[in-house]
């Protein structure tokens, strides 16, 4: 017998949307409810579009060419923009994660507040009345701009490190005589964390506990040398002083248990990890690939301008500028793989 799914009801659609006279009630209601939607998906306004209209662009997205010129605007009033070399039309967001977007860009402005503000994807798309496939689809896009973002950070001065670690997931547990691997092991991972005055870092290493080689490839290109390495005792960091020519400072976290944090040495660098946690913890379903481009997001969030509306709208012209672009099928069809 064959199923018949029952067709979902449209948002805006009301048990009396046919009726010719409608109640002071139903009036109330329907005109309540498409106030809400409207003031959750706007339209592109005058300003966004203003916005887009200024925003440089230096190369065909297509061919990469310069030799192109204005070719009119779109019914909303973007300029367009015709390639001599490949004869295609393009506008500025062309090859960007707005490109062919239903809804503007000034939507995105809450979604990231939210991000930055550690919400979870399911309470923000709630919030913002958008499914929750919208959210992860829009987390992904987010991911794919700060991709490499902290490919070239580099540490001065008064540096921290330390390695901060996360549990795989229940399925990825290593187990022996039936019970799971305890301590610093296969069951764990780790992040190396650096932290200076005025920057950080955060790089998933490939290792459940360092040694000298994957200390050194974790650490090694984000700390200037000549700096003053402030640390625990961990034995893989003496390659890093080493090589790097650094003034260390070691110590023992067991002798500052008890002791308050304005008076333990490394608490600047535990701060940060007591900050990240709670990051993580926000998004406590996130898949385990993918904990780099969380920490690249926890990154963009800790550094940079710290207003968050300054940051999300370097967010936003830092996306325009990367020209990277990421489809909803693909998208999800990468995720489910």
């Amino acid at each position: 017998m064959k199923t018949i799914r029952k067709k979902s009801q449209p948002l805006r659609d009301f048990s009396w949307s046919t009726k010719k006279e409608k109640t002071l009630g139903e009036k109330l209601v329907e005109n309540t409810v498409k106030e809400w939607y409207e003031a959750k998906h706007r339209k592109q306004s005058k300003d966004e579009i203003k916005f887009i209209n200024s925003q440089k662009i230096d190369t065909c997205p297509y061919c990469g060419s310069n030799n192109f010129y204005k070719s009119g605007k779109t019914s909303n009033g973007i300029q367009r923009f015709f390639c001599h070399d490949c004869s295609k039309r393009f506008n500025v967001l062309t090859g960007t994660i707005f490109d062919s977007k239903k809804i503007p860009i000034s939507e995105w402005i809450e979604f990231l507040l939210h991000l930055f503000e550690f919400h979870s994807i399911k309470s923000s798309s709630f919030d913002n009345r958008n499914a929750e496939t919208t959210g992860k689809f829009w987390l992904q896009k987010v991911f794919l701009v700060l991709k490499d973002v902290q490919n070239d950070v580099i540490l001065s001065g008064d540096v921290y490190i330390d390695e901060k670690f996360f549990s795989v997931i229940c399925k990825d547990i290593v187990k022996k005589d039936g019970k799971a691997l305890r301590g610093i092991s296969k069951n764990k991972i780790c992040v190396a964390t650096g932290l200076c005055e005025d920057c950080s870092f955060f790089i998933q290493t490939n290792a459940s506990k360092l040694d000298e080689i994957t200390s050194f490839k974790a650490y090694g290109k984000h700390i200037k040398p000549g700096s003053h390495l402030i640390h625990d005792r961990e034995k893989s960091h003496n390659v890093l002083i080493e090589k790097l020519n650094l003034e260390s400072s070691a110590y023992d976290p067991a002798d500052y248990k008890n002791v308050p944090d304005n008076k333990n040495p490394l608490n600047p660098i535990n701060q940060v990890h007591r900050i990240l946690k709670i990051f993580m913890d926000a998004h406590g379903g996130y898949n385990r690939k993918q904990l780099q481009d969380w920490l690249n997001l926890f990154w963009f969030i800790s550094n940079g301008p710290k207003d968050k509306y300054d940051k999300a709208l370097l967010f936003i012209e830092l996306a325009i500028k990367k020209r990277k672009k990421l489809r909803f099928r693909e998208c999800f069809k990468k995720n489910d793989d």
